[in-house]
C-alpha cells in the first residue's frame, strides 16, 4: 500500500493544478484506473469511477483534487514544479488515498473477496472556491448510481498522525461571498476637501460591518465576516474615485441568511446617506454547510482500528462535499491527522510550507477499508 501512496502522491504533488484546470491530474488519475480495468466517467477534469457488486446499492467515496496559487517553500525532492501553484490543501494526498484504495479493493476482489455493494469512487475537481461537486450530483452518470451513503476524509494538521476527528452534524459552515464596490469622489491628496475619501470611507465601512457579530447576533452564534481584499488607488498622493473589497462570510445557522443580507444593506445605506458615497454589494451564498449524518458517524467511530477519535473538531471554513447531500444522501466528512512535530509537519491548510508524511495516509485508506465491513459492502 505504502509504495502506491508514495508514486501518487509524489507525482500528484509535483503537478499541481487549480479549480477546475486539473488536467495532468486528471490524466494521471485516469491512467491508473484504465491500468486497474475499471470503468469511469468523465465529468470536466472531474472522474467518477465504479467497481460492480452482487447489489446496486452504492457507498461512496470522494476526493478532491485541484491546489492552490500559493508558491510552494519545500525542499522536498518531489515538491511543486508549477510555479505559483501547490498542494497546500492535501487534495494530492486525498487522491492518492482514493486511488490506493481503489487499488487495494481490486487485489481483495483477485484473492476471493465479494462486494456485496457496488462501489463508486468520486475524484473531484475545483473544491477551491468553484463547488466542482455542483457539475457531479447534476450529471446522469453519477444520478444513476444507487447511492445510500458517501465518505471522504480530509487531511488535518491539527491532530497527530494516526488519529482522527468524527462528528455528527454540523461539521463545516456555509460560506457566502462578498463583491463590494464603495465609489466616492477622486481629488489630489493634498486637498481632500475637494473629494470624497472612498479609503476612509472604505475602512470606516470594514469596522461598521464587524458590528454584526458583536452587536446583531446572539455571543452563541458561530459567525464570522472576513474582508481578505482591500483595492484602492495606484499613486501615493490621489484619493481614489473607488475602492473595491472582496470578503466572506461563514456561519452555522442558515436561517440568518436573509437578516444579514438586510443589516448589510442597511449598513451600506447609512454609509451612502451619511458621506454621499454609492456602494455595490454582491451577496452571493455558495457552498452549503456540511452537516454528517448521526448513523454514520456512529459507524465511523467503529472503522479506526482503535485510534484516537476527537468528536468536538469541526472545521471553521467551508466544504463543497456538501453539495453530495443535498438531495438527502447521507455523508460524512472526517478528519484525518497529519501532525508530526518531530519532522515540523505543523503547518496550517493553505499554508506554502504545508506538508505531511505520506505514511500518514495509510490511516485513511484503512478506514475506508473498514468502512466497506462496517456497511455490510464485502
Amino acid at each position: 500500500m505504502l509504495k502506491n501512496l508514495n508514486t501518487h502522491r509524489n507525482f500528484l504533488h509535483a503537478i499541481p493544478e487549480i479549480a477546475l484546470q486539473e488536467f495532468k491530474t486528471a490524466a494521471y488519475i485516469r491512467s491508473v484506473l484504465k491500468n486497474e480495468n475499471i470503468e469511469y466517467h468523465e465529468i470536466g477534469t472531474s472522474t467518477v469511477a465504479f467497481i460492480p457488486g452482487e447489489s446496486d446499492s452504492c457507498i461512496a467515496f470522494r476526493a478532491d483534487i485541484d491546489a492552490l496559487p500559493l508558491t510552494e517553500e519545500s525542499n522536498n525532492p518531489f515538491k511543486s514544479t508549477i510555479p505559483g501553484m501547490m498542494h497546500a490543501c492535501g487534495h494530492d494526498g486525498h487522491a492518492s488515498m482514493l486511488l490506493s484504495f481503489v487499488q487495494e479493493i481490486k487485489k481483495m476482489c483477485s484473492q476471493g473477496t465479494k462486494l456485496k455493494k457496488s462501489l463508486v469512487f468520486v475524484f473531484q475537481a475545483g473544491e477551491e472556491g468553484h463547488g466542482g461537486a455542483r457539475f457531479i450530483v447534476a450529471d446522469n452518470y453519477y444520478k444513476s448510481k444507487n447511492i445510500e451513503a458517501i465518505f471522504a476524509l480530509h487531511v488535518y494538521p491539527e491532530i497527530n498522525v494516526g488519529e482522527f476527528a468524527f462528528k455528527s452534524g454540523y461539521v463545516s459552515l456555509q460560506n457566502i461571498n462578498l463583491n463590494i464596490k464603495l465609489t466616492g469622489k477622486g481629488c489630489h491628496g493634498a486637498q481632500p476637501h475637494k473629494g470624497i475619501d472612498s479609503i476612509l470611507i472604505g475602512a470606516k465601512l470594514v469596522e461598521a460591518y464587524q458590528s454584526i457579530k458583536s452587536r446583531n447576533l446572539p455571543p452563541n452564534e458561530h459567525f464570522l465576516l472576513t474582508i481578505g481584499s482591500f483595492h484602492a488607488g495606484t499613486v501615493r498622493n490621489i484619493i481614489p474615485e473607488s475602492i473595491e473589497m472582496l470578503g466572506t462570510i461563514r456561519l452555522e445557522n442558515i436561517s440568518l441568511i436573509p437578516f444579514i443580507q438586510e443589516r448589510m444593506e442597511q449598513i451600506n445605506k447609512g454609509f451612502e446617506t451619511a458621506f454621499d458615497v454609492k456602494i455595490d454589494m454582491e451577496f452571493q451564498p455558495f457552498y452549503p454547510p456540511v452537516i454528517n449524518n448521526h448513523n454514520l458517524f456512529e459507524l465511523s467511530l467503529k472503522s479506526t482500528d482503535d485510534s484516537k477519535i476527537y468528536t468536538d473538531i469541526a472545521l471553521s471554513g467551508s466544504e463543497d462535499f456538501s453539495f453530495f447531500l443535498q438531495d438527502g444522501t447521507p455523508g460524512l466528512l472526517g478528519l484525518l491527522g497529519i501532525r508530526n512535530e518531530e519532522k515540523g509537519h505543523v503547518c496550517a491548510l493553505h499554508n506554502n510550507r504545508f506538508d505531511f508524511d505520506n505514511e500518514a495516509l495509510i490511516h485513511g485508506v484503512n478506514f475506508f477499508k473498514n468502512i466497506l465491513v462496517q456497511t455490510n459492502s464485502i
